[in-house]
Protein backbone atom coordinates (compact mmCIF):
# COMPACT_ATOMS: atom_id res chain seq x y z
CA UNK A 1 0.00 0.00 0.00
CA UNK A 2 2.95 2.33 0.57
CA UNK A 3 3.62 2.19 -3.17
CA UNK A 4 0.20 3.65 -3.95
CA UNK A 5 0.68 6.59 -1.62
CA UNK A 6 4.12 7.27 -3.04
CA UNK A 7 3.06 6.96 -6.67
CA UNK A 8 0.19 9.37 -6.11
CA UNK A 9 2.46 11.85 -4.35
CA UNK A 10 4.99 11.63 -7.17
CA UNK A 11 2.34 12.28 -9.86
CA UNK A 12 2.16 8.72 -11.21
CA UNK A 13 -1.28 7.28 -11.89
CA UNK A 14 -1.20 3.57 -12.81
CA UNK A 15 -0.28 0.40 -10.92
CA UNK A 16 -0.62 -2.99 -12.58
CA UNK A 17 -0.52 -6.28 -10.67
CA UNK A 18 1.42 -8.55 -13.03
CA UNK A 19 3.58 -10.87 -10.96
CA UNK A 20 4.36 -13.92 -13.08
CA UNK A 21 5.40 -15.94 -10.04
CA UNK A 22 1.78 -15.70 -8.86
CA UNK A 23 0.40 -19.09 -9.96
CA UNK A 24 -3.10 -17.68 -10.51
CA UNK A 25 -1.67 -15.07 -12.88
CA UNK A 26 0.19 -17.49 -15.17
CA UNK A 27 0.21 -21.26 -14.51
CA UNK A 28 -3.29 -21.40 -12.96
CA UNK A 29 -4.85 -18.66 -15.05
CA UNK A 30 -8.01 -20.75 -15.61
CA UNK A 31 -8.72 -20.96 -11.87
CA UNK A 32 -10.41 -18.15 -9.91
CA UNK A 33 -8.42 -16.25 -7.33
CA UNK A 34 -9.06 -17.39 -3.75
CA UNK A 35 -11.50 -15.18 -1.87
CA UNK A 36 -8.83 -13.89 0.52
CA UNK A 37 -6.73 -12.77 -2.46
CA UNK A 38 -9.74 -11.07 -4.04
CA UNK A 39 -10.39 -9.13 -0.85
CA UNK A 40 -6.76 -8.01 -0.83
CA UNK A 41 -7.04 -6.93 -4.46
CA UNK A 42 -10.23 -5.00 -3.73
CA UNK A 43 -8.51 -3.14 -0.91
CA UNK A 44 -5.63 -2.37 -3.28
CA UNK A 45 -8.02 -0.92 -5.87
CA UNK A 46 -9.82 1.20 -3.27
CA UNK A 47 -6.61 2.50 -1.73
CA UNK A 48 -5.32 3.36 -5.18
CA UNK A 49 -8.38 5.48 -5.88
CA UNK A 50 -7.76 7.37 -2.63
CA UNK A 51 -4.32 8.36 -3.90
CA UNK A 52 -5.24 9.01 -7.55
CA UNK A 53 -3.68 5.77 -8.77
CA UNK A 54 -5.74 3.37 -10.88
CA UNK A 55 -4.95 -0.27 -10.12
CA UNK A 56 -5.33 -2.87 -12.86
CA UNK A 57 -4.49 -6.53 -13.36
CA UNK A 58 -2.75 -8.71 -15.92
CA UNK A 59 -3.11 -12.36 -16.82
CA UNK A 60 -0.52 -14.40 -18.73
CA UNK A 61 -2.16 -17.47 -20.31
CA UNK A 62 0.17 -17.76 -23.29
CA UNK A 63 2.07 -20.89 -22.26
CA UNK A 64 -0.99 -23.13 -22.15
CA UNK A 65 -3.96 -21.43 -23.79
CA UNK A 66 -5.58 -23.09 -26.80
CA UNK A 67 -6.73 -20.14 -28.86
CA UNK A 68 -9.35 -22.17 -30.74
CA UNK A 69 -10.82 -23.75 -27.59
CA UNK A 70 -14.11 -22.14 -26.53
CA UNK A 71 -13.75 -23.35 -22.95
CA UNK A 72 -10.33 -21.67 -22.62
CA UNK A 73 -11.71 -18.40 -23.95
CA UNK A 74 -14.66 -18.55 -21.57
CA UNK A 75 -12.36 -19.27 -18.63
CA UNK A 76 -10.16 -16.29 -19.50
CA UNK A 77 -13.14 -13.97 -19.93
CA UNK A 78 -14.58 -15.04 -16.58
CA UNK A 79 -11.25 -14.56 -14.85
CA UNK A 80 -10.93 -11.05 -16.25
CA UNK A 81 -14.59 -10.36 -15.45
CA UNK A 82 -13.98 -11.27 -11.80
CA UNK A 83 -11.13 -8.74 -11.73
CA UNK A 84 -13.23 -6.08 -13.45
CA UNK A 85 -15.83 -6.55 -10.70
CA UNK A 86 -13.30 -5.17 -8.22
CA UNK A 87 -13.69 -1.77 -9.85
CA UNK A 88 -10.62 -1.73 -12.08
CA UNK A 89 -10.40 0.57 -15.08
CA UNK A 90 -7.80 -1.29 -17.14
CA UNK A 91 -6.80 -4.90 -17.79
CA UNK A 92 -3.81 -6.41 -19.53
CA UNK A 93 -3.41 -9.58 -21.57
CA UNK A 94 0.25 -10.54 -21.47
CA UNK A 95 1.41 -12.92 -24.18
CA UNK A 96 5.14 -12.37 -23.73
CA UNK A 97 7.87 -14.93 -23.07
CA UNK A 98 6.00 -17.68 -24.91
CA UNK A 99 6.76 -19.60 -28.16
CA UNK A 100 6.59 -17.43 -31.27
CA UNK A 101 4.63 -20.02 -33.25
CA UNK A 102 1.30 -21.76 -32.65
CA UNK A 103 1.78 -25.14 -31.01
CA UNK A 104 -1.76 -26.57 -31.05
CA UNK A 105 -2.85 -28.13 -34.39
CA UNK A 106 -6.39 -26.83 -33.96
CA UNK A 107 -5.06 -23.30 -33.47
CA UNK A 108 -2.92 -23.62 -36.58
CA UNK A 109 -5.86 -24.93 -38.58
CA UNK A 110 -8.27 -22.20 -37.46
CA UNK A 111 -6.02 -19.13 -37.40
CA UNK A 112 -2.94 -19.87 -39.46
CA UNK A 113 -0.68 -17.53 -37.50
CA UNK A 114 0.00 -16.50 -33.92
CA UNK A 115 -0.91 -12.89 -34.67
CA UNK A 116 -4.35 -13.78 -36.03
CA UNK A 117 -5.04 -16.03 -33.04
CA UNK A 118 -4.05 -13.33 -30.57
CA UNK A 119 -6.04 -10.65 -32.39
CA UNK A 120 -9.13 -12.86 -32.30
CA UNK A 121 -8.71 -13.50 -28.57
CA UNK A 122 -8.03 -9.87 -27.78
CA UNK A 123 -11.12 -8.72 -29.67
CA UNK A 124 -13.32 -11.25 -27.89
CA UNK A 125 -12.06 -10.01 -24.53
CA UNK A 126 -12.66 -6.39 -25.48
CA UNK A 127 -16.15 -7.22 -26.69
CA UNK A 128 -16.97 -9.09 -23.48
CA UNK A 129 -15.61 -6.27 -21.28
CA UNK A 130 -15.95 -3.07 -23.30
CA UNK A 131 -15.95 -0.68 -20.34
CA UNK A 132 -12.23 -0.98 -19.51
CA UNK A 133 -9.01 0.08 -21.19
CA UNK A 134 -7.25 -2.95 -22.65
CA UNK A 135 -3.51 -3.46 -22.91
CA UNK A 136 -1.76 -6.20 -24.87
CA UNK A 137 1.82 -7.24 -24.27
CA UNK A 138 2.60 -9.06 -27.54
CA UNK A 139 4.91 -12.00 -28.03
CA UNK A 140 7.33 -9.80 -29.97
CA UNK A 141 7.51 -7.01 -27.44
CA UNK A 142 10.96 -5.58 -28.12
CA UNK A 143 13.03 -4.47 -31.08
CA UNK A 144 12.61 -1.94 -33.84
CA UNK A 145 12.25 -3.70 -37.17
CA UNK A 146 8.83 -4.61 -38.53
CA UNK A 147 7.93 -8.32 -38.76
CA UNK A 148 4.93 -10.09 -40.31
CA UNK A 149 3.61 -10.70 -36.78
CA UNK A 150 3.82 -7.02 -35.82
CA UNK A 151 2.42 -5.82 -39.13
CA UNK A 152 -0.62 -8.06 -38.67
CA UNK A 153 -1.16 -6.65 -35.18
CA UNK A 154 -0.88 -3.11 -36.44
CA UNK A 155 -3.28 -3.65 -39.33
CA UNK A 156 -5.99 -5.72 -37.64
CA UNK A 157 -5.99 -5.04 -33.89
CA UNK A 158 -8.59 -2.53 -32.70
CA UNK A 159 -6.72 0.82 -32.43
CA UNK A 160 -8.17 1.44 -28.97
CA UNK A 161 -6.11 -1.46 -27.59
CA UNK A 162 -2.72 -0.30 -26.36
CA UNK A 163 0.33 -2.44 -27.18
CA UNK A 164 3.34 -2.83 -24.91
CA UNK A 165 6.96 -2.38 -25.98
CA UNK A 166 10.19 -2.62 -23.96
CA UNK A 167 12.40 -0.67 -26.35
CA UNK A 168 15.11 -1.91 -28.72
CA UNK A 169 15.90 -4.78 -26.38
CA UNK A 170 14.24 -6.67 -23.54
CA UNK A 171 16.33 -4.55 -21.17
CA UNK A 172 17.20 -1.43 -23.12
CA UNK A 173 20.27 0.60 -22.20
CA UNK A 174 18.88 3.47 -24.27
CA UNK A 175 15.57 4.09 -25.98
CA UNK A 176 15.90 6.55 -28.88
CA UNK A 177 12.85 8.48 -30.05
CA UNK A 178 13.47 7.30 -33.61
CA UNK A 179 13.12 3.67 -32.51
CA UNK A 180 9.80 4.41 -30.82
CA UNK A 181 8.57 6.22 -33.90
CA UNK A 182 9.46 3.24 -36.10
CA UNK A 183 7.67 0.73 -33.87
CA UNK A 184 4.66 3.04 -33.43
CA UNK A 185 4.40 3.35 -37.21
CA UNK A 186 4.41 -0.44 -37.58
CA UNK A 187 1.73 -0.86 -34.91
CA UNK A 188 -0.26 2.17 -36.11
CA UNK A 189 -0.75 3.59 -32.62
CA UNK A 190 1.24 5.17 -29.79
CA UNK A 191 3.22 2.66 -27.74
CA UNK A 192 2.81 1.65 -24.14
CA UNK A 193 6.44 1.66 -23.02
CA UNK A 194 6.76 -1.25 -20.58
CA UNK A 195 10.23 -0.26 -19.41
CA UNK A 196 12.22 -3.02 -17.67
CA UNK A 197 13.70 -0.61 -15.13
CA UNK A 198 14.86 -1.23 -12.42
CA UNK A 199 14.06 -4.94 -12.73
CA UNK A 200 16.70 -7.39 -11.42
CA UNK A 201 15.37 -10.93 -11.60
CA UNK A 202 16.88 -14.21 -12.78
CA UNK A 203 20.63 -13.84 -13.40
CA UNK A 204 20.42 -10.13 -12.50
CA UNK A 205 19.69 -10.79 -8.82
CA UNK A 206 23.25 -9.81 -7.89
CA UNK A 207 22.37 -6.21 -8.83
CA UNK A 208 20.64 -3.58 -6.70
CA UNK A 209 19.75 -0.78 -9.09
CA UNK A 210 20.22 2.49 -7.23
CA UNK A 211 20.94 4.75 -10.16
CA UNK A 212 18.72 7.38 -11.79
CA UNK A 213 16.30 6.80 -14.66
CA UNK A 214 18.40 7.54 -17.71
CA UNK A 215 18.95 6.76 -21.38
CA UNK A 216 15.39 7.67 -22.44
CA UNK A 217 15.21 10.51 -24.95
CA UNK A 218 12.70 13.28 -24.21
CA UNK A 219 11.47 13.01 -27.79
CA UNK A 220 9.87 9.65 -26.94
CA UNK A 221 6.70 11.12 -25.52
CA UNK A 222 4.88 11.94 -28.80
CA UNK A 223 5.10 8.25 -29.68
CA UNK A 224 3.90 6.89 -26.34
CA UNK A 225 0.49 6.33 -24.76
CA UNK A 226 2.14 5.81 -21.38
CA UNK A 227 5.13 4.47 -19.46
CA UNK A 228 5.18 1.55 -17.04
CA UNK A 229 8.17 0.57 -14.92
CA UNK A 230 9.06 -2.97 -13.92
CA UNK A 231 10.59 -2.85 -10.42
CA UNK A 232 12.87 -5.27 -8.63
CA UNK A 233 11.47 -7.80 -6.19
CA UNK A 234 12.79 -5.37 -3.57
CA UNK A 235 9.96 -2.85 -3.60
CA UNK A 236 11.47 -0.26 -1.25
CA UNK A 237 14.89 -0.42 -2.91
CA UNK A 238 13.21 0.08 -6.31
CA UNK A 239 11.87 3.44 -5.20
CA UNK A 240 15.04 5.37 -6.06
CA UNK A 241 14.80 4.53 -9.76
CA UNK A 242 11.02 4.98 -9.76
CA UNK A 243 11.26 8.37 -8.02
CA UNK A 244 13.69 9.66 -10.64
CA UNK A 245 11.54 8.23 -13.43
CA UNK A 246 8.62 10.24 -12.03
CA UNK A 247 10.75 13.36 -12.47
CA UNK A 248 11.44 12.40 -16.10
CA UNK A 249 7.75 11.80 -16.74
CA UNK A 250 6.87 15.16 -15.21
CA UNK A 251 9.13 17.07 -17.61
CA UNK A 252 11.25 14.98 -20.03
CA UNK A 253 12.72 18.01 -21.76
CA UNK A 254 14.17 19.57 -18.59
CA UNK A 255 14.87 16.39 -16.68
CA UNK A 256 18.30 16.32 -15.01
CA UNK A 257 19.16 12.78 -13.85
CA UNK A 258 21.73 13.83 -11.26
CA UNK A 259 19.55 16.47 -9.66
CA UNK A 260 16.64 14.02 -9.53
CA UNK A 261 18.91 11.35 -8.05
CA UNK A 262 20.27 13.65 -5.36
CA UNK A 263 16.75 14.70 -4.37
CA UNK A 264 15.57 11.08 -4.31
CA UNK A 265 18.44 9.91 -2.07
CA UNK A 266 17.59 12.67 0.41
CA UNK A 267 13.91 11.74 0.40
CA UNK A 268 14.28 7.97 0.58
CA UNK A 269 17.33 8.04 2.85
CA UNK A 270 15.53 10.02 5.55
CA UNK A 271 17.28 9.64 8.88
CA UNK A 272 20.67 8.94 7.27
CA UNK A 273 20.64 10.72 3.88
CA UNK A 274 24.41 11.14 3.56
CA UNK A 275 25.05 7.47 4.29
CA UNK A 276 22.28 6.36 1.93
CA UNK A 277 23.71 8.53 -0.82
CA UNK A 278 27.14 6.91 -0.42
CA UNK A 279 25.55 3.46 -0.42
CA UNK A 280 23.47 4.22 -3.52
CA UNK A 281 26.52 5.64 -5.30
CA UNK A 282 28.20 2.23 -5.08
CA UNK A 283 25.16 0.50 -6.62
CA UNK A 284 24.44 2.64 -9.68
CA UNK A 285 25.96 0.15 -12.12
CA UNK A 286 23.50 -1.03 -14.78
CA UNK A 287 23.44 -1.49 -18.56
CA UNK A 288 22.57 2.21 -18.92
CA UNK A 289 25.41 3.22 -16.55
CA UNK A 290 28.13 0.60 -17.19
CA UNK A 291 30.98 2.75 -15.88
CA UNK A 292 29.45 3.91 -12.60
CA UNK A 293 30.93 2.10 -9.61
CA UNK A 294 31.28 5.08 -7.20
CA UNK A 295 32.37 8.09 -9.16
CA UNK A 296 34.07 10.05 -6.38
CA UNK A 297 35.97 7.02 -5.11
CA UNK A 298 37.04 6.05 -8.62
CA UNK A 299 38.27 9.58 -9.30
CA UNK A 300 40.44 9.40 -6.17
CA UNK A 301 41.79 6.03 -7.27
CA UNK A 302 42.55 7.37 -10.75
CA UNK A 303 44.63 10.11 -9.12
CA UNK A 304 46.49 7.55 -7.03
CA UNK A 305 47.24 5.39 -10.07
CA UNK A 306 48.97 8.32 -11.73
CA UNK A 307 51.25 8.84 -8.73
CA UNK A 308 51.03 6.00 -6.18
CA UNK A 309 54.03 7.31 -4.25
CA UNK A 310 52.28 10.62 -3.43
CA UNK A 311 51.11 10.49 0.21
CA UNK A 312 48.35 13.04 -0.38
CA UNK A 313 46.84 10.80 -3.07
CA UNK A 314 46.76 7.84 -0.70
CA UNK A 315 45.38 10.01 2.09
CA UNK A 316 42.58 11.29 -0.14
CA UNK A 317 41.56 7.76 -1.05
CA UNK A 318 41.74 6.66 2.60
CA UNK A 319 39.46 9.48 3.74
CA UNK A 320 36.85 8.43 1.21
CA UNK A 321 37.11 4.77 2.14
CA UNK A 322 36.74 5.50 5.84
CA UNK A 323 33.58 7.48 5.06
CA UNK A 324 32.21 4.45 3.27
CA UNK A 325 33.27 2.09 6.03
CA UNK A 326 30.90 3.97 8.35
CA UNK A 327 27.90 3.59 6.02
CA UNK A 328 26.69 0.25 7.37
CA UNK A 329 26.42 1.38 10.98
CA UNK A 330 24.97 4.76 9.99
CA UNK A 331 22.17 3.19 7.98
CA UNK A 332 21.45 0.48 10.52
CA UNK A 333 21.21 3.08 13.24
CA UNK A 334 19.59 6.01 11.48
CA UNK A 335 17.63 5.01 8.37
CA UNK A 336 13.97 5.79 9.02
CA UNK A 337 12.58 3.26 6.53
CA UNK A 338 13.33 0.00 8.31
CA UNK A 339 11.77 -2.09 5.53
CA UNK A 340 14.18 -0.50 3.06
CA UNK A 341 17.00 -1.36 5.45
CA UNK A 342 15.91 -5.00 5.53
CA UNK A 343 15.87 -5.17 1.71
CA UNK A 344 19.33 -3.69 1.23
CA UNK A 345 20.94 -5.58 4.14
CA UNK A 346 22.75 -8.18 1.93
CA UNK A 347 24.24 -5.40 -0.22
CA UNK A 348 25.05 -3.41 2.90
CA UNK A 349 27.20 -6.31 4.09
CA UNK A 350 28.75 -6.60 0.62
CA UNK A 351 29.48 -2.86 0.54
CA UNK A 352 31.18 -3.06 3.94
CA UNK A 353 33.25 -6.10 2.94
CA UNK A 354 34.39 -4.56 -0.33
CA UNK A 355 35.32 -1.33 1.45
CA UNK A 356 37.47 -3.30 3.88
CA UNK A 357 39.20 -5.04 0.97
CA UNK A 358 40.05 -1.66 -0.56
CA UNK A 359 41.39 -0.40 2.78
CA UNK A 360 43.56 -3.50 3.04
CA UNK A 361 44.96 -2.76 -0.43
CA UNK A 362 45.62 0.84 0.57
CA UNK A 363 47.46 -0.32 3.70
CA UNK A 364 49.71 -2.40 1.44
CA UNK A 365 50.34 0.59 -0.84
CA UNK A 366 51.32 2.65 2.22
CA UNK A 367 53.74 -0.08 3.31
CA UNK A 368 55.27 -0.31 -0.15
CA UNK A 369 55.79 3.46 -0.25
CA UNK A 370 57.28 3.72 3.25
CA UNK A 371 61.04 3.58 3.87
CA UNK A 372 61.61 -0.02 4.89
CA UNK A 373 63.72 -3.06 4.13
CA UNK A 374 62.77 -5.44 1.35
CA UNK A 375 61.96 -8.08 3.99
CA UNK A 376 59.60 -5.70 5.78
CA UNK A 377 57.79 -5.08 2.51
CA UNK A 378 57.57 -8.80 1.79
CA UNK A 379 56.04 -9.31 5.22
CA UNK A 380 53.51 -6.54 4.45
CA UNK A 381 52.48 -8.45 1.31
CA UNK A 382 52.09 -11.67 3.31
CA UNK A 383 49.91 -9.89 5.88
CA UNK A 384 47.83 -8.36 3.11
CA UNK A 385 47.20 -11.67 1.36
CA UNK A 386 46.27 -13.18 4.71
CA UNK A 387 43.73 -10.40 5.30
CA UNK A 388 42.17 -11.09 1.92
CA UNK A 389 41.50 -14.71 2.88
CA UNK A 390 39.29 -13.34 5.67
CA UNK A 391 37.67 -10.80 3.32
CA UNK A 392 36.57 -12.86 0.30
CA UNK A 393 34.91 -11.11 -2.65
CA UNK A 394 31.12 -11.16 -2.52
CA UNK A 395 28.91 -12.46 -5.33
CA UNK A 396 26.67 -9.40 -4.94
CA UNK A 397 27.48 -6.37 -7.07
CA UNK A 398 28.74 -3.59 -4.83
CA UNK A 399 31.10 -1.03 -6.40
CA UNK A 400 30.30 -2.73 -9.71
CA UNK A 401 29.91 -6.42 -10.53
CA UNK A 402 32.49 -9.15 -10.49
CA UNK A 403 30.16 -10.85 -12.94
CA UNK A 404 26.70 -9.91 -14.17
CA UNK A 405 24.49 -11.18 -16.95
CA UNK A 406 21.79 -8.86 -18.30
CA UNK A 407 19.87 -10.80 -20.98
CA UNK A 408 19.51 -8.25 -23.77
CA UNK A 409 17.73 -10.29 -26.43
CA UNK A 410 17.69 -8.78 -29.89
CA UNK A 411 14.76 -10.95 -31.05
CA UNK A 412 11.96 -12.92 -29.39
CA UNK A 413 11.42 -15.26 -32.34
CA UNK A 414 12.21 -18.90 -31.60
CA UNK A 415 14.50 -19.25 -34.63
CA UNK A 416 16.18 -15.83 -34.45
CA UNK A 417 16.87 -15.23 -30.75
CA UNK A 418 20.32 -13.77 -30.03
CA UNK A 419 21.95 -11.84 -27.20
CA UNK A 420 23.21 -8.36 -27.88
CA UNK A 421 26.81 -7.40 -27.22
CA UNK A 422 27.30 -6.40 -23.59
CA UNK A 423 24.89 -8.88 -22.03
CA UNK A 424 27.71 -10.50 -20.05
CA UNK A 425 29.89 -8.26 -17.88
CA UNK A 426 32.96 -9.48 -16.00
CA UNK A 427 35.68 -7.88 -13.88
CA UNK A 428 33.99 -4.50 -13.37
CA UNK A 429 34.35 -4.43 -9.59
CA UNK A 430 36.23 -1.40 -8.29
CA UNK A 431 37.38 -3.11 -5.09
CA UNK A 432 38.95 -5.96 -7.05
CA UNK A 433 40.62 -3.43 -9.33
CA UNK A 434 42.22 -1.65 -6.39
CA UNK A 435 43.33 -4.97 -4.85
CA UNK A 436 44.96 -6.01 -8.12
CA UNK A 437 46.65 -2.64 -8.45
CA UNK A 438 48.23 -3.04 -5.02
CA UNK A 439 49.34 -6.57 -5.90
CA UNK A 440 50.86 -5.37 -9.17
CA UNK A 441 52.83 -2.70 -7.29
CA UNK A 442 54.10 -5.37 -4.90
CA UNK A 443 55.12 -7.62 -7.74
CA UNK A 444 56.95 -4.81 -9.52
CA UNK A 445 58.99 -4.11 -6.35
CA UNK A 446 59.43 -7.62 -4.93
CA UNK A 447 58.78 -10.13 -7.71
CA UNK A 448 56.47 -13.11 -7.38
Amino acid sequence: MVWLERLGRWGMNRYVVAAKDDPFQRAKWREPYPEAERRRFEELVNRGEEHGVSVGFALSPGLSIRYAAADDRRALIEKFRSLRALGVRFLSLQLDDVPSELADPNDESQFGSLAVAQISLMHELAEALPDVCWWLVPTEYQGVAATPYLEQLGQALDPSIEIGWTGPSVLSATIPAADAETRATTLRRPLLLWDNVPVADGPMRVLLHQGPYTGREPGLTPHLSGVLLNPMEHARASALAVRTAAAWLDDPERYEPEAAWEAATRELGAGAPAAYRLFAEAHRWCIACPDERDRDLEAAFDGLRQDPSAPQKRAGLRNRLEERLAVKDALRTGLTDRELLAEIEPWLDAHHMETRRMLAALDLLDALAAPATAMARCQAVIRFEGRLTRLPPTHLASYGPQRAFVPQLSSMRDDEARFESGSLTRDRNLAEEIVRFAEARAKAQLGG
